[in-house]
């Protein structure tokens, strides 16, 4: 399996490293990659239960697990608090460096809190779910959430490593494999190619768990987000892209309090949104088909105050400019536009996502 590198403009670089059983070598990659001092490892805690065998390996090599309760309802500032603290009682300082073994709201929060910890300290990603390597693994966009809306505060900060062991997933029940597929399915529906021809030959297989049918969608996407990161490090451009199906993924989360989506049934349904605006695409009906596929396991039926609480976070969305949102859409697959919407139009995207 192959390493991707990533340079940015800033001269952060990120290496990429995917390779089934990478995990049991994460001490030797962190020394290749020049990371020398004493390591604060922050994992979610669920990890000591369902990857035993795996957990134990890395207190063999870094020590004390600092393990954190995580969840995208405690995806706040105060829980960033508590990682600095823990890193602090660990005795980090500024040449040591912050492992983040999680999915992507672990990976979150703890590049957000290597950010901050010492005024910045670099980091290692190890992004523990399909939904994680495929996007909030790779990118350096730390962030937590507020009232308001979700990742609304946050910082750059690039990991340093990155890496993508495929021998986790094997333990992730089929929802979060589905959820992670929808990322799969959003790259795929920006770059085309062979990567939609993957998807829509093997996405059934890979959510269940087939190895051989995972790994070339994880590779794909991660070059996609790879290539796109590295031309435009802090979203000034075509990293905007990468939001496509996010602006009503982001607002279902938001207006239900960020319990009853899985982050990839979101965007699921944001991509069916995406697709009620995007009605000029000659193409418009394969795309559709591909969507259609993804499982959405949470209902959908929102109550009014719900809607409401939703089309004021698409307002609040960190694209929006003035009395309009800057919606991610599609001309045709693989060449997404920024189209201003207005709240009519937000409405009837969040009506289709819901259909």
């Amino acid at each position: 399996m192959p390493t991707v590198e990533v340079k940015f403009a800033s001269g952060a670089r990120t290496d990429c490293v995917i390779e089934t059983g990478a995990l049991q070598r994460l001490g030797e990659l962190c020394a290749e990659a020049g990371l020398r001092g004493a390591a604060g490892l922050l994992c979610d805690a669920r990890l000591l239960s369902v990857q035993q065998e795996a957990m134990l390996a890395l207190r063999e090599q870094f020590g004390e697990l600092l393990a954190r309760p995580v969840s995208e309802s405690r995806k706040t500032l105060a829980e960033v608090e508590a990682m600095c603290e823990v890193l602090s009682a660990r005795g980090i300082q500024r040449d040591g460096y912050v492992v983040a073994v999680g999915g992507g709201v672990l990976t979150d929060l703890a590049g957000l809190a290597a950010a901050l910890y010492a005024r910045g300290v670099p980091w290692v990603s190890v992004p523990s779910t399909l939904l994680a390597q495929v996007d909030a693994g790779l990118g350096g966009k730390t962030g937590a959430n507020l009232r308001a809306g979700k990742n609304l505060i946050g910082a750059f900060h690039q990991p340093r490593l990155v890496i993508c062991d495929p021998a986790l997933l094997g333990t992730l029940p089929p929802r979060e494999r589905w959820s992670g597929l929808a990322e799969v399915v959003k790259c795929a529906l920006l770059e085309g190619g062979e990567l939609l021809e993957r998807c829509e030959r093997d996405l059934e297989r890979a959510a269940e768990g087939d190895a051989e049918a995972l790994a070339p969608l994880i590779e794909g996407a991660v070059r996609l987000k790879a290539r796109v990161v590295g031309a435009d490090e802090k979203e000034g451009g075509q990293r905007a892209f990468l939001n496509l199906g996010h602006t009503v993924g982001h607002a279902l989360e938001a207006a239900t309090g960020y319990e009853r989506f899985a982050h990839g049934e979101a965007v699921a349904l944001g991509l069916r949104g995406m697709l009620a605006l995007s009605e000029t695409m000659p193409d418009r009906a394969r795309a559709e088909a591909l969507v259609a596929r993804l499982h959405v396991e949470a209902e959908r039926t929102l109550d009014a105050d719900q809607r409401e609480a939703a089309l004021q976070a698409m307002s609040r969305d960190k694209k929006a400019r003035g009395g309009t949102v800057r919606f991610v859409v599609l001309e045709r697959i693989g060449a997404p536009t920024l189209r201003e919407v207005t709240r009519g139009e937000c409405a009837g995207a969040l009506a289709a996502a819901l259909a």
